[in-house]
């Protein structure tokens, strides 16, 4: 029987396919039979915008009134339907909320305490949470509401250093007071070059190597079947976010789908070594 998770995709810079990885994760779960709810904590709302839900962002009615214990209003008053998965879509008021949680004492855990504590198993079987690219308060409110975080890098020095600064400024302070697990880090819309296969045989060989999937290992390079490690880049991860829709709607034969498919996989049983 599977365990009921919430899990955060998160990392503390943008542009490293981030949002696109946590739609899909949520579809692929949905596709495996589950509950699942996807919740949009990106203050710029990328995660609504690409289930097709672009005027939730702008909705007066929105995750602040959850969170406002002088408010009527309950999740599912703001929750709305996106193809095979629920969403909790962001508003362009979360600079507002990130300020409130700044303020409250223990407004961290507003997110845990109002969200996903009382949906999580009893009207979901999953939550996958979409974190804002940044440190602040409401960053550090998903990954304390979840327990569980997900990390895409490109194979970039940027984006390695970012999760470099994630560890150190916010996983490890964060793990003072509570748990919180690493399920994977997901090396993210490769296009194949000699600094992809630097990084990722760099990532291997270090204490983050434990948390690479298979389909994202360096034995992929010279694999003639394999399209090479990790999510490759694909113009239809684009095309089905400018039509509001996961990738296997818009295409039901990607290769990539397969790779989404193992890391919903190892959402399920809570990491990368299944006998965990």
């Amino acid at each position: 029987m599977t365990t009921a998770r919430a899990v955060s995709v998160a990392l503390q810079k943008g542009g490293v396919g981030k949002t696109t990885l946590a739609i899909n994760l949520a579809e692929r779960l949905a596709n495996r039979g589950h509950d699942v709810l996807l919740v949009d904590l990106d203050q710029q709302g990328n995660a609504t915008e690409g289930v097709g839900l672009a005027d939730a962002y702008r909705s007066d009615t929105h995750l602040g009134h959850i969170l406002d214990d002088n408010s009527d209003v309950t999740a599912g008053d703001v929750i709305r339907s996106a193809d095979s998965f629920d969403v909790l879509p962001a508003n362009q008021d979360l600079d507002s909320v990130e300020n409130s949680i700044r303020s409250a004492t223990f407004g961290e855990l507003w997110i845990r305490n109002e969200i996903v504590d009382p949906l999580l198993e009893d009207a979901y079987d999953f939550v996958v949470v979409d974190s804002p690219p940044n440190l602040g308060p409401l960053a550090d409110a998903s990954l304390i509401s979840t327990q569980h975080v997900i990390v895409p890098l490109r194979m970039s020095e940027p984006s390695v250093s970012g999760f470099e600064r994630m560890y150190t400024q916010q996983i490890l302070p964060i793990r003072k007071e509570i748990d919180l697990e690493i399920l994977a880090i997901v090396p993210n819309s490769l296009a194949g070059d000699n600094e992809e296969k630097r990084i990722i045989g760099d990532l291997e060989t270090s204490e983050f190597g434990q948390f690479l999937p298979s389909f994202a290992r360096s034995a992929h390079f010279d694999d003639p079947d394999s399209p090479g490690p990790g999510l490759r880049e694909r113009i239809a991860f684009r095309r089905a976010w400018r039509e509001g829709v996961p990738l296997a709607v818009h295409d039901p034969e990607s290769d990539m789908l397969e790779r989404l498919d193992e890391l919903a996989a190892i959402v399920e049983r809570g990491g990368v070594d299944d006998a965990r």
